[in-house]
């Protein structure tokens, strides 16, 4: 068992503000997490102020408080700890976390990878890959944490001063890479203050959070700040996305770009060139061409987007100067990150509808898995989704279009309802529709009635939650798996056939 480190708050505030020299075995920036002799940091967040969490963090023995200014409900000197006011406490915060875990973030390779959809899919296939060529690489992102075993996080990018913690240990395990994904809702609220990223990569801009950021320019530009104000050695830019051939414009240096137009032979760029790609079984025959040279391979993976995903991967292992012909090795036996187009494994029985788990969950990923699972098989496509309460409102009757107008039978039902009744989210999805459709809240019954009536040749996409365990209505968070759902449903159907 690792000996508690013990620090002294002045060297860890040193040329941010003067403090005792009180010891500290650790730093935390989360009330719920706090443990005896930490530090807390205190930071304005969109809604609430880490302060209102103080008789909290006093309980549980925070050796020191320190509090970002203004904060007008305290007065410093009332409590026998020290606490402490801080002008501009977020703009340090970075610094602070390398300070105490002696600036291990610097040892690694760190790629950062941001964009609406494909995000999990990338980082999870870089992992894959680096796995594959013998190189310890640990994932921050939509699945978990972790570098072989992922452990659940609530969040896509964990707090800053947890995110540090799960790089340093990451080092001590072994990693020299780390790839985590970056959302817009961590560049915006400086969760990777600190984070000295190697590479950076940007797969798609399309409506989501509309919530959080209030309109599409706003959106486009959170993302864009971790191109234009992040220092990275390496940037992958999809320019096949309309933003992204916008974002490599305004970037211009270390830029590589993934595209699928012929370029020039004049051009002095680093680019990959998706040549072609032709849907073969489960997967694609792709013909790149690109700076380091021409390829052909075969990709085992459903969906044109999920070429542009492996083509970013390709493009970032070649940027670390990995053999072409390993890579490509590596590329031919990926699988599917769980829940992105995974088809239930009881599905090969020919008596039963193939179904896919996704988790699309934006107008542009459900039209695209819609469009994937079209382009492979000649069968009618049922798409059973819902939309999440307290989120983006707008996109919900996109979704209803782009449901009725790319599958053959929808099924609408719930997803993650939280604080919303799921009666008003489905009346907002329905306002997309013009054709009947089946309507069932509880998502179980939904699943069970898609798998139930479609015919064994049909193909069933269930969309919207992908690798998530749990469903979250009101204030519980209740287990719920799509696949487990899937799988049982198939099995009664396989039941009462052979009955």
């Amino acid at each position: 068992m690792n000996a508690i480190k013990k620090r002294n708050l002045s060297e860890l505030l040193s040329g941010i503000k003067d403090a005792p020299s009180t010891k500290i075995t650790g730093i935390c920036d989360d009330s719920r997490n706090i443990k005896k002799g930490d530090v807390f940091f205190a930071f304005q967040g969109d809604i609430s102020h880490g302060m209102d969490y103080l008789e909290i963090v006093i309980e549980a023995g925070a050796a020191a408080i320190i509090y970002e200014l203004p904060y007008a409900n305290i007065t410093e000197n009332n409590f026998n700890i020290p606490i402490i006011g801080v002008d501009n406490l977020n703009k340090y915060k970075g610094e602070i976390a390398n300070r105490w875990h002696n600036n291990i973030s610097k040892k690694l390779k760190i790629i950062g990878i941001t964009g609406t959809n494909g995000k999990t899919t990338v980082a999870a296939l870089i992992q894959s890959c680096l796995h594959s060529l013998g190189h310890i690489c640990g994932y921050i992102g939509t699945l978990g944490l972790g570098i072989y075993e992922l452990e659940d996080s609530n969040l896509t990018t964990p707090s800053n001063f947890k995110l540090h913690q799960v790089l340093a240990d990451f080092y001590r395990q072994g990693a020299k890479f780390v790839v985590m994904e970056v959302s817009s809702h961590s560049i915006a609220q400086n969760r990777i203050a600190g984070i000295p990223f190697d590479a950076t990569m940007f797969t798609n801009l399309t409506q989501d959070h509309l919530d959080y950021h209030k309109n599409m320019r706003s959106y486009g530009e959170t993302k864009s700040k971790l191109f234009t104000e992040i220092e990275s050695k390496i940037k992958i830019i999809n320019c096949i996305d309309d933003f992204g051939k916008k974002l490599s414009k305004e970037i211009q240096k270390d830029v590589i770009e993934i595209t699928n137009i012929t370029v020039p032979r004049e051009y002095k760029g680093l680019f990959l060139n998706i040549e072609k790609s032709t849907a073969n079984g489960l997967g694609y025959s792709v013909s790149i061409q690109s700076s380091w040279g021409h390829k052909e391979f075969n990709l085992p993976l459903i969906g044109a987007f999920n070429v542009e995903n492996a083509s970013q991967v390709i493009a970032l292992l070649l940027s670390y100067n990995f053999n072409f012909h390993k890579i490509v090795s590596a590329i031919k036996s990926l699988t599917p990150p769980k829940g992105r187009m995974q088809l239930v494994s009881l599905t090969s029985n020919k008596r039963l509808p193939k179904v896919y788990i996704d988790f699309a969950h934006t107008p542009e990923a459900l039209k695209l898995a819609l469009i994937a699972l079209r382009s492979h098989y000649d069968s009618n496509i049922w798409c059973v989704f819902g939309c999440g309460g307290d989120r983006d409102q707008g996109k919900r009757k996109l979704m209803g279009h782009i449901a009725e107008k790319y599958s053959d039978y929808v099924v609408i039902t719930s997803d993650n309802p939280r604080g919303e009744d799921p009666k008003n989210i489905i009346n907002d999805i329905l306002e997309g529709v013009e054709e009947d459709v089946e309507i069932f809240e509880d998502r179980a019954k939904a699943i069970q009635y898609a798998i139930q009536t479609a015919s064994d040749r049909d193909i069933i996409l269930i969309a919207g939650k992908g690798h998530e365990g749990y469903q979250l209505i009101n204030d519980s968070r209740i287990t719920f798996v799509d696949n487990d759902h899937a799988d049982r449903a198939l099995k009664n159907r396989l039941n009462i056939s052979n009955d």
